[in-house]
């Protein structure tokens, strides 16, 4: 009994704290010493063990296993890209080369959102970039506002679960898995969810002109050669990994500098740019760095009072199969993502309901252990970046309301994302029902590596 009031405690604090604007952080990190304390005084452990807090942190940060080296320089290379005006260039070229599709600046915007995948770790900042190039030629189409709206909202969330989104590394992090894997992994979801996407944007805008303000002037060579070296910097980081070519911060590292190329070939590569993108790196980082060491201590302190073995029979007691349970489990992370960021629900909620998702044998519906660990992973990566588009709480749609012209409006948005929203439940129970979709690519990847499959 007394158990299970510490776990509900736990869980009070944490989230009072986190609504009440504290710094998530310093939440984490003060409830997890709470913890620390209620287990001393239960008796399951003692203050002269309060160095177990150092050793935890200290064992995760310096993991190798992870490579937490690679997440400032993947931030790094995001806001490179952004600040070298690729979006801009890649919203001109694409808007011309689909000139005779009907909704093609809502095609073209979410085009934009996967080329700058790298940036989509900090959702706010692809939202906003995709927003100032996008908003503007599809309102003087003619576009209605919730559709300019869901379009923008939804190219800044693709790029959330598309290699090399930083999300992905966490979630690979957490399931014990290859990062390459998981790279790959999501490359067939996330092209079956554009597409859809795209027919549904031209479903709408069918038999409907655009007035295009990308078509002043015929694209150029230069243009088109941006683009290609800027898709080629990021395809090489999945790429490099898949193949054993480099490891995650070798990759990244290749990748930073080829989007410093990108940028001087753009004349944007000054001191200022630098500098603003290195400061902007040093802030976010640090913020990844201390929600992660906040974590730590918040999961040792749930760990002590026994938490995780009070949650496991509270959901056992519900008696669900393995179907039933998968669902609530997706469920509840896509109810955590209305008022949660995403690296909160996977440093510090995930990790609490990873002992059920690990009593969860799909093996056989999946064909190896491996495998339905890796569909797992991409299943939970695509709840999440649902939630950043489900009314009335999704991320995606306020910075995509922060970034609009006065005349469109957050209800507009709303209204235009649901039934984005519909039809990314459906690709996900098709992924559900057809596990090859998401574990087709790491199988191929993985039989053309001469690396063994280590259960």
């Amino acid at each position: 009994m007394e158990n299970e009031i510490l776990t509900l405690a736990m869980l009070a604090v944490m989230a009072v704290g986190i609504f009440s604007g504290f710094p998530v952080a310093m939440v984490l990190a003060g409830t997890g010493f709470l913890g620390f304390a209620a287990a001393a005084w239960l008796g399951l452990t003692d203050f002269r063990h309060l160095g177990l807090i150092y050793f935890r942190v200290r064992g995760v940060l310096t993991n190798e296993g992870v490579q937490f080296t690679s997440v400032p320089m993947l931030i790094f290379l995001g806001l490179i890209l952004n600040a070298s005006g690729i979006a801009g260039v890649l919203f001109r070229v694409i808007g011309a080369l689909l000139r005779s599709l009907p909704g093609r600046h809502a095609v073209a915007t979410l085009l934009i959102g996967l080329i700058l995948a790298p940036a989509a770790g900090v959702i706010g900042a692809s939202v906003v970039t995709v927003a100032l190039v996008a908003y503007g030629p599809m309102l003087a189409s003619g576009y209605p506002a919730r559709t300019a709206g869901s379009a923008v909202a939804a190219a800044g969330a693709l790029g959330v679960v598309f290699p090399p989104a930083i999300m992905l590394f966490f979630v690979a992090n957490q399931f014990y898995l290859r990062i390459g894997l998981m790279y790959v992994a999501l490359v067939l979801p996330v092209a079956i969810m554009v597409t859809v996407f795209a027919l549904w944007f031209i479903f709408t805008r069918r038999g409907k002109r655009e007035i295009a303000e990308s078509d002043a002037g015929p694209v150029s060579r230069g243009e088109v050669l941006t683009i290609l070296a800027a898709v080629t910097v990021i395809a090489a980081i999945p790429f490099s990994i898949v193949t054993g070519i480099a490891t995650l911060s070798e990759a990244a590292g290749i990748g930073v500098f080829g989007g410093l190329l990108v940028a001087l070939a753009r004349g944007r590569l000054g001191l200022r740019l630098l500098n603003e993108a290195i400061l902007n790196t040093a802030s976010m980082t640090s913020m990844v760095f201390f929600i992660v060491i906040g974590a730590t201590i918040f999961s040792l302190g749930f760990n002590l009072i026994k938490g995780p073995d009070v949650l496991s029979a509270w959901i056992s007691a519900l008696d669900f199969n393995r179907w039933e349970m998968l669902s609530a489990l997706l469920g509840l992370i896509l109810v955590l993502g209305f008022v949660f960021d995403w690296m909160e629900i996977l440093l510090v909620f995930l990790p609490i309901l990873m002992p059920f998702f690990e009593t969860l044998d799909f093996s056989d519906h999946v064909g190896s252990g491996y495998f339905a660990k890796i569909w797992l992973g991409g299943l939970i990566a695509l709840a999440l970046q649902t939630s950043f588009l489900t009314p009335p709480f999704g991320y995606a749609l306020f910075f995509a309301k922060m970034a609009a012209p006065p005349q469109v409006q957050l209800a507009d948005i709303w209204r235009g994302a649901v039934p984005l929203v519909v039809l990314e439940v459906l690709i996900i129970a098709a992924l559900i029902l057809w596990p090859g979709l998401i574990t087709w690519l790491p199988e191929l990847a993985l039989a053309a590596s001469d690396v063994p499959l280590m259960e």
